[in-house]
């Protein structure tokens, strides 16, 4: 088997993330999360139109 492609130097220092890097992350994921929950609630609310495209 040929050896795996090293995409990152782990030998180096630790990788961590502060408390407001952290924040943000959380807060873009609850973000997305609310997007794709509001466009399922459209899709079921109008899942007899015929004019919206089929998921």
């Amino acid at each position: 088997m040929a050896r795996q492609l090293v995409l990152l130097d782990s030998t180096g220092s630790d990788w961590k993330l502060d408390d407001a890097t952290r924040a943000s992350g959380r807060r873009g994921i609850a973000a997305a999360r609310a997007a794709l929950a509001a466009v399922a609630a459209d899709r079921r609310m109008h899942a007899d139109d015929t004019h919206l495209p089929a998921a």
